[in-house]
């Protein structure tokens, strides 16, 4: 009884040391993980940080150009109707739009989507000056129109996702 009594303590002894080897060699293993991706992303940062202010920059680029004001400027009517000059519009947003998908992948999710909402409420703009408008008026009419409403409005859209890509910029530094 007493063998038994001691090998059961021995037993429990070396589960005991087995367990206890078993967390320290897995804390080991995690912390040398770590270790060598922290090592990797140093390694990245001289690569991919250009790439993200440039990815930053486009979507800048793209936030101005996409408001009211400039893209009014950059599309003027040439003695166009307001039905040709709104689809002038969308089809200019949707270009500029386009040409920087590929930027999504080097910023936030968050600033993706304040990007997409900002072109989204731009194209409203757009679309309910023109549900306003005769198709048949002269296009400087919607133009007119479109700086009016974009006027009225507290915030551009571009604005508030300009001012998120600020932070994140900031945050690089």
């Amino acid at each position: 009884m007493e063998l038994l009594g001691n090998v059961l303590a021995m037993v429990a002894v070396a589960v005991i040391v087995a367990f206890t080897a078993y967390i320290m060699l897995k804390l080991s293993n995690e912390k040398e993980l770590k270790k060598i991706v922290l090592e990797r992303k140093k390694e990245q940062v001289p690569v991919i940080m250009p790439i993200r202010l440039q990815a930053y920059e486009r979507i800048a680029l793209f936030l101005e150009r996409i408001r009211p004001e400039s893209l009014l400027l950059r599309e003027s009517p040439a003695g166009e109707i307001v039905a040709q000059y709104h689809g002038q519009l969308l089809t200019a947003i949707r270009n500029e739009f386009e040409h920087n998908l590929s930027q999504q992948v080097y910023i936030s999710s968050a600033l993706w989507e304040a990007t997409c909402l900002a072109r989204q409420e731009t194209v409203k703009i757009i679309n309910l000056a023109f549900g306003q408008l005769n198709q048949d008026a002269p296009a400087t009419q919607l133009s007119s129109k479109i700086l009016e409403m974009a006027a009225s409005l507290k915030q551009e859209p571009s604005d508030v996702a300009l001012s998120l890509l600020h932070q994140e910029v900031m945050e690089l530094y």
